[in-house]
Parts: structure tokens; C-alpha cells; sequence
């Protein structure tokens, strides 16, 4: 995703005279740098764990995009803050409350904190507030994604799909002003995609979108979030979580202590990748309802992308990360709306993301339903 993200700005952000890839381990990021033959492009060494050393790095930068898994978020969120610059991430599945907290240290240092601008949290933040201010009164967002991929193109991605389904992780949905925790693979839902996937049913799922919508969508009362993967994927986790491969309590093994989840973590990293499955598509659903002039109105948005002739199997990294560089851009550009931490929903103005997604191939598309007049009494 950080790769993608890395390409995206090189390709259009032209403004920029100096980008930098920072990562822990050198010589990958000088390898990757090499390909692209851009003068910007410059690698460095930085350790994720090192405040001090994030902080300095970054005080010599506009803004900084942070592409590393949510076990890092606090770090980055901390140094942006203390070198006062406008930073976002991709998400984390327990950093966002962590991070709200900071708002306003975030607002005393003059800088755009920005949380979860990928796909989803991400797009689907913004198609939210896109549905909600075309009605009087939006009540509920139901978010929803499909990905096909592998299960493990990354440590990261691999951490992803199990801690979404892991018995051990808290997720919620927020309704009248309470989150109602849910348990693994529960909140079974059919839910319409674009083509080529079409209808997939998908489970809640742990996603901040449930912690921002609330305070930055005025008026609604209800926000859930629902995923799902390749059905031989979602047939995986449920065999793993009927037989507590997910569990995070270690049992005792010839001596050895070990957690299943982990041990079924590093087995997975062991094995070579499966043949490739064929499609690789990363699509999200956002329905909004809620009232208008008086009558009852559904708002739902589909994203669609390249298909695997152009995009072959990085539609994951690159749904994640193009919305990742053009937030990095606007932010750059001083687009964000608001200093402070904050979601999409309330740092872009949706059609000028959307337009920026667009010259990408990636394209919202909206469908309205109406329902007679709302009765009263």
C-alpha cells in the first residue's frame, strides 16, 4: 500500500522536490527507490518504534503519509504531532480513539491529523458524508467492502483478516449514542457490489468509521461496518474460528508455550502462496438513509476500478493507497479544511476526491431510492 501510495505521487504530484521512503530496512527502500529514476526520490533508514528519531526525521517534511500497519500508529500520530506537521494513516483497528484524544494538541500545534485515508476507512468515509448532506436528515450509514486477494500478500494484510474475526478483538457497531459490541462473523448481510462481484454477504467487522462518523455526520444514529473476502477465504475463517485457530490464549506444545493465532500467523508466513485464484478486486458499498422534503430515501454508492487487465493483482494496494497520495497531496496543497484530528468525512470536500479518484480509474457511482411521505403520529 505504501508502495502504491509512493507511485501515485510520484505520477502526479508534481509540486513535490523532495520524496522521501522511509523504512527500517535500508536497503529495500534504496531498491525501490532505484526503479522509479525520479531525482526526488530519496531512501532513508527510520526504526517506527523510535519517537525521537521519527519526530526529527519528519520535521523537515510538509507532510507525512504513514503506510505502516496499525501496530505503529500511536508513533507516527506522536511524532507528526510533536514536529508539527500534517500527517495521515490508513487506519488502525485500536489507535482511533487513542488518536482522537490528541485532538486538541493536534489543533494547538497547527496541524491536520488525519485518520484512515484508504479505501475503507477512507472512501467510504467520504461517500458517507457525500449521501449525508443531500438529506435533511441522514439516520444510518451502512458500510460495506468485498477484497479478493490472498489471504497473506503481507504480514500486515494477514494481520488485518485475523484480527477482523479474532474472538479477542472488540468490535462494534454505534447506534443512539452507544457502541454494541458483536461477536466474530456475526451480522450476517447480502449486500449489492459493482461488477464484477456482485452480491457478497459480509460480517461486521472492527472499523473506525464507526468512531468518526458519529461525531463528525451530524444527526445520524446508527453506523456499522461489514466486510468480507474470497468465499474460500471466508470458508478458512470460520473452520479457524470453530476450532479456536483464532484464540490469542497459549496452550502448552511439547514444552512450548503458544497462542493458536499465533501459531497459525507464522504457519501461514511459512507457506508458499497458492496458486493465483483469479480475480483480484477490492470493491466498497455505502448506503445511507435517512429522510428528505418529507419522504424516505436510501443514498447508495458503489466504487468501481480497473479490472486485472490494468491493475493485475494490486487492487488492494492500490485502493488503499492512491486515496492515501491524494490525501497526502491535499493536505500538502492546504485542502484540509480543519486543523485537529480528523476523519475524511470532514477534512475534503467529497467531489473534489472524488474527482481526484476519477482521473484514476476509480469511479463513485450513486443510486437513489425513494419511499412515500414519512408518517407522523
Amino acid at each position: 500500500m505504501g508502495s502504491e501510495a509512493t507511485r501515485d505521487v510520484v505520477a502526479t504530484g508534481r509540486e513535490f522536490t523532495e520524496i522521501v521512503v522511509a523504512d527500517l530496512d535500508l536497503a529495500k527502500a534504496e531498491s525501490f527507490v532505484a526503479s522509479f529514476k525520479d531525482r526526488r526520490l530519496k531512501a532513508t533508514r527510520v526504526d517506527a518504534t523510535d519517537v525521537k528519531a521519527l519526530t526529527k526525521l519528519i520535521e523537515g517534511f510538509d507532510v507525512v503519509a504513514n503506510c505502516t500497519t496499525y501496530h505503529f500508529g500511536m508513533n507516527v500520530t506522536r511524532a507528526a504531532i510533536d514536529a508539527r506537521k500534517s500527517y495521515l494513516d490508513l487506519g488502525g483497528l485500536y489507535n482511533t480513539p487513542k488518536q482522537l484524544a490528541l485532538d486538541e494538541e493536534a489543533k494547538k500545534a497547527g496541524v491536520t491529523i488525519l485518520l484512515g485515508c484508504g479505501a475503507t476507512p477512507g472512501v467510504t468515509n467520504l461517500m458517507a458524508r457525500y449521501g449525508a448532506s443531500r438529506m435533511d436528515k441522514p439516520r444510518e450509514v451502512h458500510v460495506a467492502f468485498c477484497s479478493y486477494r490472498h489471504l497473506a500478500p503481507s504480514p500486515g494484510l494477514l494481520d488485518t483478516i485475523l484480527d477482523e474475526f479474532s474472538p479477542s478483538t472488540v468490535r462494534t457497531y454505534w447506534e443512539n449514542g452507544e457502541f454494541v459490541e458483536v461477536g466474530p462473523l456475526t451480522g450476517a448481510k447480502q449486500v449489492p457490489f459493482a461488477a464484477p462481484l456482485g452480491p457478497h454477504e459480509v460480517f461486521y467487522v472492527p472499523h473506525s468509521e464507526t468512531r468518526t462518523m458519529p461525531r463528525f455526520i451530524e444527526g445520524v444514529q446508527r453506523v456499522d461496518v461489514r466486510g468480507c473476502w474470497r468465499p474460500e477465504i471466508m470458508r478458512s475463517l470460520r473452520f479457524f474460528l470453530d476450532h479456536g485457530l483464532l484464540n490469542t490464549q497459549a496452550i502448552e506444545i511439547k514444552g512450548a508455550s503458544v497462542g493458536p493465532k499465533e501459531f497459525l500467523r507464522a504457519h501461514i508466513l511459512s507457506q508458499p502462496q497458492p496458486p493465483e485464484p483469479g480475480l483480484w478486486a477490492f470493491y466498497l458499498t455505502v448506503q445511507v438513509e435517512g429522510e428528505h422534503k418529507g419522504r424516505k430515501v436510501q443514498r447508495t454508492y458503489q466504487c468501481s476500478h480497473p479490472g486485472m487487465d490494468r491493475w493485475q493483482m494490486t487492487a488492494t494496494a492500490r485502493m488503499t493507497g492512491i486515496p492515501a497520495s491524494i490525501g497526502a497531496q491535499m493536505l500538502a496543497r492546504g485542502r484540509a479544511k480543519t486543523t485537529g484530528v480528523v476523519a475524511p468525512e470532514v477534512c475534503f470536500e467529497p467531489e473534489e476526491f472524488f474527482g481526484e479518484l476519477a482521473k484514476r480509474g476509480i469511479h463513485i457511482h450513486e443510486t437513489v431510492h425513494e419511499e412515500g411521505p414519512v408518517s407522523i403520529g
